[in-house]
């Protein structure tokens, strides 16, 4: 510490002495510009300062300025500082860009949105800019359903740095640089804060937390330790380290993050190595393994991403990690930091490159059949006009820590504790006739929590179908009622299923009768017709060779065995529907079927059978019933199966000498 003291205090000597000259001035910016370039931005800051104060008018001093304090997160100073470029005319279109980045990091969105869009004039093939349009309009629909989390702040944190929390066991591991104002570690020059080191706290099933100890005492160095990432299944530990090295090639020292693993050994963590793809010249950090152990998600501003730092992701192939795999589908020219994998496979990030409220905010992609295709913005109160990242949650996907440097913090980045709770879901469903499949309009469909308790009522469509909302990690029940049917019940769980996730079901009713319908029939079910009831008393189906209409011998006894039912009884009528396989043109096939249902209506009028109490009608190939489409091989067999005709034999008008059906008491 003494040591970095008196480097500072030469500095500023050497600067004083120097200031009487014309050389001084420069050698002042030379000087900010090396530690800028070392990343110590504090020094970088207090140089600049000084070259502003004998010079308020040099441009590059000014914008160095922002870019310190940018890279320090202090976005009022960078709010400051390129305020006064741009009401020197001196701006740039870059400056435009920060500049609306800080003010909506500092909450002045309207102000914000305005110079959004002067840079949008400049830049508009920027990616960012699109998600950044319509601000004002998006920050408030993120804070909307802020009842849904609940944040509050641990009583670990420390005047300091605290973040990147991690679950182990019954532990919380995180990084901490301490109180600043009791530690005589050295500084980093970075922040002027002590080095990072891994802490853990215990917490018991009341939630209280134990006081903060270091984690892995034996592989502390003195320089960034963590965070870190746990593969339980191997007891083996991944995490982030920047000790420095040479860099023989580039004639410099290097102290980029990269990425380490442990296994606990004897009681203890032994360090077995570095990953396998780190490179010197890079970082990589923010390491988080999946639940199985056999996928490493990572941040880094390795080459091949779309800026700054990009979210990459290897396998374990044979032993050994696979070439890492950028995630384009998220990745943006901003920052996409601190990536976590939930059990449910719900990948959590943060970015500053998606719009969003200010400054980091963290995301959610849901997966699809191994893509991330679906990113959502968290809203408030887990993201702010500052930023934050860092979430982790547990096993259910309910409860989780964060990390922020939000007003009201006591340090530099403090965690934060959040309950969700409620994850939306969706349970979409169809009500269905249990005897012949087809989808029921009009039925009541209530949905029960745990406790039997209505949550909410509604009434199958015309295709049958229904929709509820509902919250991930419940158990529900569906009571399915309609006039002329026993009620139906049927259990979901939303358990493990992603936010969001529409939920399919099919729940099946049967029809009741106390006796036999009018005339001695009863039907198989009901169905509707240009808004008038149908009793179907009986359906057949037959088939057809291929190419043909000609009534088979099968199909002549099935034809024949209705003939006789509708000679016994005269209130009936026949509904005759035609199909053919997918061979052929569209057109030629709707031909083929119109010419197979008159076939089947011939041979009925040849028998004696009315022609005014036949409906006859050919579909083609519109109504498959199996996945033989277009360009689809599939054997005759398969095919066999679509050439069909369907014989309804109906009687019309409602049921009569039916019971009443029963109240159901959850409507």
């Amino acid at each position: 510490m003494w040591k970095e003291f008196k480097k500072h205090i030469g500095l500023t000597l050497l600067v004083l002495m120097l200031a009487g000259f014309a050389q001084g001035q420069r050698l002042t910016i030379k000087l900010a510009d090396r530690a800028f370039h070392d990343f110590s931005w504090n020094e970088a800051i207090d140089l600049y300062l000084y070259a502003h104060e004998k010079d308020p008018e040099n441009v590059y001093v000014i914008r160095k300025l922002a870019d310190s304090y940018r890279n320090l997160g202090n976005t009022e100073e960078v709010e400051q500082w390129l305020n006064f470029l741009i009401e020197m005319g001196e701006e740039e279109p870059n400056d435009l860009f920060h500049y609306a980045m800080s003010l909506k990091s500092n909450g002045k969105y309207e102000k914000s949105e305005e110079y959004l869009e002067m840079y949008a004039q400049l830049r508009p093939e920027d990616g960012r800019v699109q998600l950044e349009q319509s601000l004002l309009d998006y920050v408030n629909f993120l804070v909307q359903d802020s009842s849904r989390f609940i944040v509050e702040t641990v009583q670990f944190n420390t005047k300091g740095a605290d973040w990147g929390s991690e679950f182990y066991k019954n532990r919380i591991v995180y990084v901490s640089t301490g109180d600043p104002e009791q530690s005589r570690d050295l500084k980093y020059n970075w922040d002027n804060l002590p080095f990072l080191d891994l802490y853990n706290v215990t917490v018991d099933e009341y939630g209280n937390y134990s006081d903060p100890e270091l984690f892995a005492k034996n592989l502390k160095t003195s320089f960034h330790d963590g965070p870190a990432t746990f593969d339980e299944s191997r007891n083996r530990m991944y995490f982030n380290s920047n000790r420095t090295t040479r860099n023989v090639a580039r004639e410099a020292e290097e102290n980029n993050l990269q990425i380490y693993y442990a296994d606990y050994e004897g009681g203890k963590w032994v360090e077995k190595g570095g990953f396998k793809h780190n490179d010197e010249r890079d970082n990589y950090r923010h390491p988080s393994i999946s639940t199985e152990g056999d996928v490493l998600y990572f941040s880094s501003d390795r080459p091949g991403g779309k800026g700054g730092n990009d979210i990459w992701w290897c396998r374990i192939v044979n032993g050994e990690w696979s070439e890492p795999v950028n995630l384009e589908e998220i990745n943006t020219e901003g920052e996409e930091v601190f990536p976590f994998v939930a059990p449910d496979g719900v990948l959590y990030f943060a970015s500053n490159g998606k719009g969003g409220m200010g400054g980091l905010d963290i995301y959610m992609a849901l997966p699809d059949r191994g893509v991330f295709t679906t990113v959502e913005n968290m809203g408030y109160p887990i993201n702010t006009s500052s930023d934050d990242f860092g979430l982790v949650l547990d096993e259910d996907g309910m409860s989780g820590y964060f990390s922020s440097d939000r007003p009201g913090g006591l340090g530099y980045d403090d965690i934060y504790h959040v309950d969700i709770l409620w994850i939306p879901v969706q349970i979409r469903g169809v009500v269905r006739d249990k005897i012949n499949t087809f989808e029921v309009a009009g039925a009541k469909i209530a949905l029960l929590d745990e406790n039997l308790d209505t949550v909410d009522v509604a009434v199958s469509k015309q295709d049958g179908e229904f929709v509820f909302s509902a919250y991930k990690q419940r158990n529900y029940k569906l009571i399915v009622s309609k006039e002329d049917y026993n009620p139906s019940e049927k259990d979901i769980s939303t358990y493990n299923k992603l936010p969001n996730e529409k939920i399919p079901v099919e729940v099946f009713i049967e029809m009741d009768f106390d006796e036999m319908a009018a005339g001695g029939l009863e039907p198989l079910s009901l169905e509707e017709m240009d808004g008038k009831q149908l009793q179907i008393i009986q359906i057949e189906h037959i088939n057809y060779a291929f190419d043909s209409d000609r009534i088979l011998p099968d199909a002549a006894e099935i034809l024949d065995d209705i003939i006789n039912l509708m000679n016994e009884y005269d209130d009936l009528e026949i509904i005759i529907e035609s199909h053919t396989d997918s061979k052929g043109s569209d057109e030629y096939n709707l031909k083929l079927s119109k010419e197979r249902a008159a076939s089947a209506y011939d041979y009925l009028v040849r028998q004696g059978i009315e022609p005014d109490i036949i409906e006859y009608s050919g579909y083609g190939e519109t109504q498959l019933l199996n996945h033989c489409d277009d360009g689809i091989e599939c054997n005759d067999e398969e095919h066999a199966i679509n050439r069909r005709s369907i014989i309804k034999v109906i009687r019309r008008g409602p049921i009569k000498n039916k019971r009443n059906t029963r109240g159901m008491f959850y409507f």
